[in-house]
């Protein structure tokens, strides 16, 4: 009986944590913030991360997985060493100001970076 009180509170409890975090804030690039630039960004990380899932033996190897890529070692190390290599500042300051349960997640929405479109 009282655990059938308590999984409602604690489901009210991580509704509202989840609910009062507020967007990641804008990082700052040398361009123009505009969608187009943003989506140009978010798909050249993306390729990245992509490239990095595909090298790491742990997070390719398909529906067997252990380790899901977002926590992956290979995938997130993989992925950071692609980004600062790069030479590109703005994909740097694209990608650390993701959240991290986003920037290792290759089927991630556009809402996050859509939050930094300036007109």
């Amino acid at each position: 009986m009282r655990s059938f009180l308590l999984a409602p509170i604690a489901l009210l409890v991580l509704a509202t944590t989840a609910v009062a975090m507020p967007p990641p804030p804008a990082p700052h690039f040398d361009r123009d913030a505009t969608e187009a630039y943003l989506r140009q960004l978010d798909n050249d990380q993306l390729r990245l991360l992509r490239r990095a899932i595909q090298g790491c033996p742990s997070a390719s190897a398909g529906l067997g997985r252990a380790v899901r890529t977002e926590r992956d070692p290979c995938v997130i190390s993989g992925t950071d060493k692609a980004v600062a290599d790069s030479g590109n500042p703005d994909l740097e300051a694209f990608h650390s100001a993701l959240p991290e349960t986003d920037r290792y997640d290759e089927n991630r929405s556009s809402t996050v970076w859509r939050t930094w479109i300036r007109p």
